[in-house]
């Protein structure tokens, strides 16, 4: 599909950016349904979200997806938000109608759609630990929460981010250190510790063993040190190629109006972060 003056333009904000596989996924999506639209890439600091949010208006974009650090601090910023974004507290997808910028959070049925279908895991009652307090940590909270997991442990460096999570959960949840680890049946990484060669969360393979199962929101790498480290000691792992796949299939739907062709974009999705798109 050429680029005329009436490709539809969507994208995502993120700081860092350069490493997003959604631009592959989304435009073989429009490509395969013959849709005239355009996914990019913009990288956006912090400073510059409110006026960039704007842009979208003044530029006629579609829409975007926000990535960290945007997913709470563009709450404030947009002028509708859905009873999903309510509840998490942090908007990953944004659209926009009679001028009017709209959050939804896509992220956390797609956190649960990929734990389905990557361990066959219900969250109804599993112990789930979660390491980080950032947006993409508050709606797989409220997911594991409102699908009934037993137990919800928020651990994360600054203890206060944490206990807002916990606030915004219930009773089920509680602010934990990574001692909680060998009580948990799920731990899930939603912090960026693992983006770069050399990250480390510091957990050693001690703590895992063949009962846990370990799922990163990280991509990219495919194999982050802290899967190595678990799958190593018997746990089953999975990286956040699911999750990206879900929850951009709804922001897909969200922005066109379109069922999302999931097979093309999930190829799509791993060529790109095969190296191979």
């Amino acid at each position: 599909m050429g680029i005329d003056g009436t490709t539809k333009i969507v994208g995502i904000f993120g700081a860092p950016v350069a490493h997003t596989a959604s631009p592959a996924m989304h435009n073989a999506a429009f490509a395969a349904l013959g849709l005239n639209w355009l996914y990019l890439p913009f990288h956006v600091e912090p400073s510059h979200l409110r006026a960039a949010l704007d842009g979208i208006r003044c530029l006629g974009l579609a829409g975007v997806n926000l990535t960290v650090p945007h997913k709470v601090l563009a709450l404030a910023m947009l002028d509708d938000v859905d009873d999903e974004v309510r509840r998490i507290g942090a908007v990953n997808t944004v659209s926009i109608a009679d001028g009017r910028l709209r959050g939804h959070n896509t992220d956390a049925a797609g956190f649960s759609t990929a734990i389905q279908e990557e361990f066959g895991l219900s969250l109804r009652g599993t112990r789930v630990l979660i390491l980080g307090a950032g947006g993409a940590a508050r709606a797989i909270a409220v997911r594991c929460a409102g699908e009934g997991a037993a137990a919800i442990w928020i651990a994360n460096r600054t203890p206060a981010n944490a206990e807002s999570i916990v606030r915004a959960v219930g009773d089920r949840a509680h602010v934990a250190s990574l001692r909680s680890l060998p009580e948990a049946d799920l731990v899930v990484n939603a912090t960026s510790v693992g983006l770069h060669e050399g990250d480390s969360l510091g957990l050693p393979a001690k703590f895992f063993s063949a009962r846990h199962c370990v799922f990163d929101t990280i991509y990219r790498p495919a194999e982050t040190e802290l899967l190595r480290t678990a799958r190593q000691a018997g746990a089953r792992v999975a990286n956040g190629t699911g999750m990206l796949l879900h929850q951009g299939a709804r922001a897909f739907e969200i922005w066109t109006g379109e069922k999302a062709p999931l097979s093309v974009m999930r190829d799509a999705l791993q060529a790109a972060i095969e190296g191979n798109a």
